[in-house]
């Protein structure tokens, strides 16, 4: 971006902005206020701004920072990553009220998870926001993935299909615009696009049947994320960059889908490393994405990652790589699309954020009771002191550093719960941080992890928190180590059931947010109570 002048002989700093490479572009921007340099972008025609949970501390925050977006451009679409359960960006500092996809699912009732949307969406219009990035479409068939796992309404395509649509129904309901992600299909890989590129290799007709038979309710939404996965069945190169996937997707629905089409965040290693981030955003142009989605700016300049992109994209249509009249079609449906989402949202009046929230907390622990369960029926607290240990060892990049729910939600039913990873603050050990365990090693390899006198109380009961016992080597180990030591321990597990331990007493949560904890916490008082609804 280039510099315009203003006046006889004078110079504006202000960056210039091509008005139609705005109009494809989601930019991030950092803090709690609308910075200077965006307002130029806005005054020019960006299309789209997303927030992530260092512009949201509070929901309040977030409705004045939205507020103050659209008082600079009414038509500009602010976005928001909001899943509800683990991955929450409005309740990042306190845990989402609401429970995780795989959650409602396991509840399997359409009412409940539409109640849920409907829900979430009505804190979404109380905060003046205008599209979620959500439902998940993804069928998480492999119980190792590290990102999508329960983030998903489960590991069969119908289910999904039922669970993703009520939900959308909800947030539509609210006045929300919805995109589903992330096409074609991210839930059978090992590895987190955050980090590197997935490659998933089922021959086409599996992977159809698996992960892309969901999709076949994409008309009914706003939007479609592609993902950042390598299908070589299906065609070369990531499908958020690769010509492949649009006509794919048009294929599945039977050319019937007529909403945008967003890449997932450009900032993610799987593109931004190969073939570049600026080079990544020409690409996923090519591909046939209407808006870019250009990640967080958690680690990186804000202004310069849109200064990046957009010089990119223009670069490419000054060199005639893309065709200008094509960028402009492009871009004119793009804002025709996303001003029919203000129109609904400004359509369909807002609660109030006070009574949003308390709707939310009322459901979220309604459906949160429903889902969670103990496996065998024998796990139950017994009136003794309880110390947690978090054994999860693998971040989790999509919901961010969120802290260890459990220890707050046995406090609030007044049980005296500690956690060992507290004595060295909360900032250096909070969960995904590898906890920090005492020297020496324990004879099992392990680490020497709490015996029966810990903090000074012989008769402690143990909570192990765990996500991926079996596939993430360190977590195993901590959990072999403890349940050598302490057979005794209650193993609270956070991820897909198909990852969690044998072991006699384990309870399923579904999740690790806030309003999950505090369901497992209830399941275990129940104690002879919670043995009927065991399975």
């Amino acid at each position: 971006m280039t510099s315009i002048p203003s006046g006889p002989g004078a110079a504006d700093p202000r960056p210039r902005h091509d008005a139609d490479v705005l109009g494809v572009l989601m930019a991030p921007f950092t803090g709690t206020e609308v910075p200077a340099w965006l307002d130029g972008a806005l005054e020019d025609g960006l299309a789209s701004v997303i927030l992530f949970g260092h512009n949201t501390p509070d929901p309040a925050t977030a409705r004045e920072l939205s507020r103050a977006v659209h008082a600079r451009s009414e038509d500009c679409v602010v976005a928001i990553d909001e899943e509800g359960g683990d991955v929450t960006r409005l309740q990042a500092r306190t845990g989402s009220s609401l429970p995780t996809a795989w959650a409602l699912g396991e509840a399997d009732d359409p009412e409940l998870t539409r109640d849920a949307g409907r829900a979430l969406g009505d804190l979404l219009a109380a905060c003046d926001i205008d599209l979620d990035l959500a439902p998940v479409l993804d069928v998480s068939t492999d119980p190792a993935n590290p990102v999508i796992g329960t983030r998903a309404y489960g590991d069969e395509p119908d289910r999904v299909a039922l669970h993703a649509r009520a939900f959308a129904t909800g947030l539509i309901d609210a006045g929300i615009g919805t995109c589903a992600k992330h096409f074609p299909g991210h839930g059978e890989t090992a590895t987190d696009s955050h980090t590197a590129l997935p490659r998933i290799d089922l021959g086409s007709a599996q992977f159809e049947a698996d992960h892309l038979a969901p999709w076949r309710i994409a008309p009914w939404l706003d939007a479609v994320m592609t993902a950042h996965v390598l299908v070589p069945a299906l065609g070369e190169g990531p499908a958020s960059i690769a010509p492949w996937s649009r006509p794919l997707l048009d294929r599945a629905v039977g050319g019937t889908f007529h909403g945008l089409v967003i890449t997932d965040a450009l900032d993610m290693a799987a593109v931004a490393e190969d073939p570049g981030y600026g080079e990544a955003a020409v690409r996923a142009l090519e591909a046939g994405a209407d808006l870019l989605c250009l990640g967080t700016s958690l680690r990186r300049d804000d202004e310069q990652m849109l200064r990046e992109a957009h010089d990119a994209i223009l670069a490419a249509v000054e060199s005639g790589r893309i065709p200008r009249r094509a960028l402009h079609e492009r871009a004119e449906r793009t804002r025709e699309r996303l001003r029919s989402l203000r129109t609904r949202r400004r359509f369909v009046p807002a609660p109030e954020l006070e009574d949003a929230l308390a709707h939310g907390e009322a459901l979220g622990a309604e459906a949160a009771a429903r889902a969670v369960r103990s496996r065998h029926g024998h796990a139950r607290l017994e009136g003794r002191p309880v110390v947690v240990l978090d054994l999860r060892h693998r971040a989790q990049h999509a919901s961010g550093a969120r802290t260890q729910q459990l220890v707050a939600a046995l406090r609030e039913r007044g049980i005296d719960a500690s956690d060992p990873a507290e004595q060295g603050g909360p900032e250096q050990y909070r969960y995904p941080e590898p906890p920090s365990y005492p020297e020496p090693p324990s004879p099992h390899g392990g680490p020497d992890l709490p015996s029966r006198s810990s903090h000074g109380d012989p008769a402690a009961q143990v909570l192990a928190v765990t996500r991926l016992p079996r596939s993430d080597a360190e977590e195993g180990r901590r959990l072999v180590a403890l349940l050598a030591q302490r057979p005794d321990t209650i193993v609270v597990h956070t991820g897909v059931p198909a990852a969690a331990p044998d072991h006699r007493l384990l309870v399923l949560a579904h999740g690790g947010g806030r309003t999950m904890m505090r369901a497992v916490v209830d399941l275990l008082l129940q104690g002879d109570a919670a043995d009927g609804g065991a399975r």
